[in-house]
């Protein structure tokens, strides 16, 4: 193409575009030039829509521009369920899951870091382990649902603040000479508390648990002077004595080693039955908690005990639970509470 044509074809084209067509690539060519509009340009755009209400596009066509969702930042980030842990969501279910139970029944339920590591007689190791948490806390709850619901608060009654449950591991006597080394559960009353410690480790029996609520409730019984031991020997053969050791002079344990005579264990003839085993003879709180254990479990599992057709025990038995009645009830209990039915079904060999 001959080079002196291209000027003139260059302004005949020119001379053909229209002047508004021609203005517009004007200004693409500016803009291209020069990264864009000036400051000035786009404030006074800006400061034109902001007046008229409308942006450039809406002048143009009289039709309201489709305007793309604008996100606003938030000052804060909400938190939630997804964004936390695995491990947290665990201890927060654990710990509406204590409280739950705790409310329903009246006590308060520690685990991990908020159990006290010392005791009187016993010291103890935290647990946190979500797994033997939860099922001590199924537990729980499965076996406080056979007393009353106004059983525990009765219990603190004008005698102390709380009744309250620890789950913990590695429970140890502080001194082995006087207290088995090792046990999976002990109660003890400090600083205005019933403090009932149970070792969850290992799953927990709901037998272990009735016999330790034995002993919560005994505390406050005695204490109170609402059950007089002396009242309580009567019902033992004459010249009996408790042991009121668990060791003895050479160390051994006598919840094993103690003698079985007067017990289900070595007794046939009902008539000479006054115990469940040799643990029931080590204190009165003992034989007391064991009689309670056993019915429950008798009962529970079906299987009848011989030490419930003795009618020493019997007397013992329904002693105990007219006490609980006088103590507790003040008219608020069933006509007939879960151990009373279990002994009813015990003695009419129901089960």
């Amino acid at each position: 193409m001959n080079r002196n044509m291209r000027p003139r074809f260059s302004r005949l084209l020119l001379l053909h575009i229209p002047p508004l067509m021609l203005c517009a690539l004007l200004i693409a060519v500016l803009s291209a030039c020069t990264g864009g509009f000036s400051a000035e340009a786009v404030s006074a755009r800006t400061a034109s829509t902001a007046i008229s209400g409308k942006n450039a596009d809406e002048e143009a066509t009289g039709a309201p521009a489709q305007k793309e969702p604008i996100e606003q930042a938030s000052s804060a980030h909400t938190v939630s369920s997804a964004d936390q842990p695995a491990s947290v969501l665990r201890q927060d279910a654990l710990k509406k899951q204590a409280e739950e139970v705790s409310a329903l029944y009246g006590v308060k339920i520690l685990y991990g870091e908020d159990v006290p590591l010392s005791f009187a007689d016993y010291t103890v190791k935290h647990l946190a382990a979500p797994g033997p948490v939860r099922e001590a806390l199924e537990t729980l709850a499965d076996t406080l649902a056979l007393y009353p619901p106004t059983f525990f608060p009765s219990v603190c009654e004008d005698f102390c603040d709380t009744v309250t449950i620890c789950l913990a591991k590695d429970l140890q006597a502080v001194n082995g000479d006087v207290h088995m080394e090792y046990v999976n559960a002990f109660t003890t009353v400090q600083d205005g508390t019933i403090w009932l410690v149970l070792d969850a480790q290992n799953a927990i029996r709901s037998s272990t648990l009735i016999h330790e609520i034995t002993h919560v409730t005994d505390y406050r019984l005695l204490g109170m002077q609402q059950l007089r031991e002396s009242e309580w020997n009567q019902l033992n053969p004459p010249g009996f004595a408790y042991y009121d050791a668990y060791l003895d002079d050479a160390g051994r344990d006598l919840r094993i080693s103690g003698s079985g005579e007067y017990t289900s264990q070595t007794e046939e003839d009902p008539s000479r039955i006054y115990f469940h085993d040799s643990y029931s003879r080590t204190y009165a709180m003992e034989d007391r908690a064991r009689l309670m254990e056993s019915l429950f479990e008798s009962d529970l599992s079906g299987i009848p005990d011989p030490c419930f057709s003795s009618p020493h025990v019997q007397t013992k038995l329904r002693f105990y639970f007219y006490t609980l009645r006088q103590a507790f009830a003040n008219g608020r209990w069933p006509e007939e509470t879960a151990w009373e039915a279990a002994f009813r079904r015990a003695v009419s060999g129901e089960n």
